[in-house]
């Protein structure tokens, strides 16, 4: 691997194209159009390699494509790579710079890794509360260096590590170019953050396609139960007005995004099991929008294969992406595993994932992303994957369909 490079981040304001000067969640755990200056810092970061791996992630036929070829890939999520403790407001572990090269070195060729770009917790100093991008800087330039891309999450539904905020339709009818900054980590609202950190990433060789927002659904949470505490109690009072919440937020944040980087692919986050907004056949209403390139899926139902029931399954929706002519990935994919009565062994979830992986692949879907890879191995039973884990020897060989 080459040695590291000294780098001086650049304070241009918002909205201009800025890059490096040397080149290129949730945690399962708007009044203002202003500027906000980056204060300068300088930080060593991993050098760029001269023969990183050519050319974008493209879509067409129903499927994804990497320098003229059909492209499938396993990979990870490692949401946390972007936390910074004393820097940003950070979301669970902090890597170090070896541990994050151990990470992107154990991945096959040309993989993905999915991660938080949250305004709150990945790009704003608790010090000086603004935008500060060496955290991001250093993730971008670590995955480049391994010839790795990255699925770059922009914000997540529960508002937690972020703006605090649920996300209700009143949020996606445009309630997204409002500022929410409780805390003071969150000073542009997400319309606006979106248009900094896309200016900012595209032309990065790490880049492998964007996500608007981590597992869409325009539900209504009661405000004491927000940021963090929304699971199950969450509502759906109408599910064609969250629809059409999310149809509008997708048509003109995904709009957005293809104006900023037409050479990038926006993926859609959603969790696809029957969540509101997008309950049996909006899914699809939903996945229709030129907004939307890749469909999104995420599968927690165990050693099942293809799982999910008729209604809002992973077969059914594998059925509209082909009748869509986009493609589809499994975003999240979590077994559980630990060494404790009653949970299945860490070499059980290898072979339990390598037949999920194997049947996904072949019945369609574009790539796999294991939730979640941390840089220790976790206590009791849980779905992180670590260095050392079986699993992590399965999605090192590479997709096998």
């Amino acid at each position: 691997m080459a040695g590291l490079v000294v780098f001086q981040l650049s304070t241009a304001p918002l909205g201009s194209r800025s890059t490096l000067s040397g080149g290129q969640g949730d945690g399962r755990p708007e009044n203002a159009h202003r500027a906000v200056a980056v204060p300068p810092r300088t930080v060593a970061l991993v050098a760029t390699p001269a023969d990183v791996a050519p050319g974008d992630i493209t879509a067409s036929g129903g499927r994804l494509w990497l320098n003229g070829s059909p492209y499938q890939f396993v990979g990870v999520n490692a949401y946390e790579i972007a936390s910074d403790w004393g820097v940003n407001g950070s979301c669970g572990t902090m890597e170090s710079a070896a541990q994050l090269d151990q990470l992107f070195a154990s991945l096959p060729p040309n993989s993905l890794v999915r991660f938080w770009a949250w305004q709150g917790s990945a790009a704003t100093d608790v010090r000086t509360h603004q935008l500060d991008w060496a955290p991001l800087d250093r993730v971008f330039g670590t995955a480049a260096a391994y010839h790795q891309r990255l699925v770059v999450v922009l914000a997540g539904q529960s508002g937690a590590c972020d703006d605090g905020v649920w996300k209700n339709p009143a949020w996606y009818n445009g309630g997204f170019k409002t500022v929410h900054d409780a805390d003071g980590l969150t000073p542009l609202s997400y319309w606006d953050y979106l248009q900094a950190v896309v200016s900012r990433y595209r032309d990065s060789p790490a880049l492998g396609m964007w996500e608007p927002i981590s597992e869409p659904e325009a539900s209504t949470c009661p405000e004491r139960y927000q940021p963090s505490n929304c699971g199950g109690h969450q509502r759906c009072p109408d599910e064609v007005v969250a629809e059409r919440a999310m149809v509008h937020f997708f048509d003109v944040v995904g709009g957005e995004i293809h104006s900023l980087d037409p050479d990038h692919l926006v993926e859609s986050g959603t969790i696809g099991s029957g969540q509101c907004g997008t309950s049996g056949p909006n899914y699809a209403s939903l996945a229709a929008s030129p907004g939307i390139d890749v469909l999104s899926y995420h599968d927690y139902d165990g050693a099942v294969p293809i799982g999910g029931d008729r209604w809002n399954g992973l077969a059914l929706r594998l059925g509209e992406a082909a009748v869509l002519r986009k493609p589809i990935i499994v975003g999240e994919v979590g077994i559980m595993a630990g060494d404790v009565p009653g949970c299945a062994s860490p070499g059980t979830r290898a072979t339990e994932f390598q037949v999920k992986e194997q049947a996904q692949l072949r019945a369609g879907i574009s790539g796999l992303l294991v939730w979640n890879w941390e840089p220790t191995p976790p206590r009791g039973c849980a779905f992180d994957t670590y260095p050392g884990d079986p699993l992590m020897g399965v999605v090192g060989a590479g997709p096998s369909p």
